[in-house]
């Protein structure tokens, strides 16, 4: 009998003790696109896979200063894995797309694109699929060349340190942009 209570009292304490939640799908925001841009502070906006299409953006030391920031204001942790877009400015390219490709792990497919200063505005005035479909558009029609990650890195790390990706604009992708 005391076996019994024993074993029903431990199911029932068992029952009503949590679980820790870091593996579950719906407690992390999930990265779509990202934009950096600065030398001495690095001003980063991010969007999510969500269906309001909102964003947010951080400065901080560095990039990864500013995505702990973002993960503080959202109450979430980010993951970067899916990642379909990178804006980025004309400052450390090479650098950027590096930590991007090796920390956040990013896909290898993910585009890159120049944006300079107008991140934010983009992301107000367009979705991600839209810009994402533009730059695919352009570089099947021939007017923007090929720019996922794995592409331009190279390019960038080639002899002439220098790659062509498409400029982007809130219109979607408008030209050709040479980055070092």
């Amino acid at each position: 009998m005391k076996i019994k209570i024993l074993l029903v009292s431990l199911i029932i304490i068992t029952s009503f003790c949590g679980c820790e939640s870091n593996g579950r799908v719906h407690d992390k925001n999930y990265l779509r696109a990202v934009s950096v841009s600065g030398n001495e502070e690095k001003t980063v906006t991010f969007t999510f896979f969500t269906k309001d299409g909102k964003y947010i953006t951080t400065s901080g030391k560095d990039i990864d200063s500013a995505k702990k920031l973002a993960e503080l204001q959202t109450g979430r942790k980010i993951f970067t894995g899916y990642t379909e877009m990178i804006l980025i400015d004309n400052i450390n390219t090479t650098d950027t797309l590096t930590y991007m490709l090796h920390k956040w792990k990013v896909s290898p497919s993910c585009i890159v694109a120049y944006a300079g200063e107008n991140a934010e505005e983009i992301f107000e005035n367009s979705t991600v699929e839209r810009l994402c479909g533009s730059v695919k558009t352009a570089v099947k029609q021939g007017s923007s060349p090929k720019c996922d990650i794995i592409t331009v890195l190279g390019e960038l790390l080639d002899n002439e340190k220098t790659a062509e990706i498409a400029e982007i604009t809130s219109d979607g992708a408008v030209s050709v942009h040479t980055v070092n």
